[in-house]
């Protein structure tokens, strides 16, 4: 990865080069509707700061993940004054995630254990 990038679209061309992807592979990604020259020709065009078209974020986010590769994002990092973010690893990320079920399983538990307390009284009667 690239410690300085000239623009966003050297660092767009810096993702696609690093990666084992292939431009009209990306093209064929992106642009899923159209034939795979025309997504090639609009994505050279998206790529070329003197032609008018550009990808949108939700497509820079996409094209990042399809690469493999976050030349942009640390680009985004660099202009903001921000510091390059550390990559998460899969496995810690779905230890959150399964550690957010378990709590929100553990808070469902204990609302459910509370209303049949509460419905045993004659509190209230069975709500569906």
């Amino acid at each position: 990865m690239k410690s300085i990038y000239e623009d966003e679209y050297d660092a767009l061309s810096q993702m696609i080069a690093n990666s084992d992807k292939s431009a009209k592979e990306l093209a064929v990604y992106l642009f899923p509707h159209m034939k795979v020259e025309s997504g090639h020709a609009r994505l050279r065009a998206c790529l070329n700061p003197e032609k008018d078209e550009r990808l949108t974020f939700g497509q820079i986010i996409a094209a990042m993940r399809f690469c493999g590769k976050f030349d942009p994002l640390m680009y985004a990092c660099d202009e903001t004054l921000h510091a390059r973010p550390d990559r998460k690893a899969a496995e810690d990320q779905a230890a959150r995630i399964a550690e957010t079920i378990d709590s929100a399983t553990a808070t469902l538990n204990t609302a459910l254990k509370a209303l049949a307390q509460l419905q045993a009284r004659g509190g209230i009667r069975a709500v569906a």
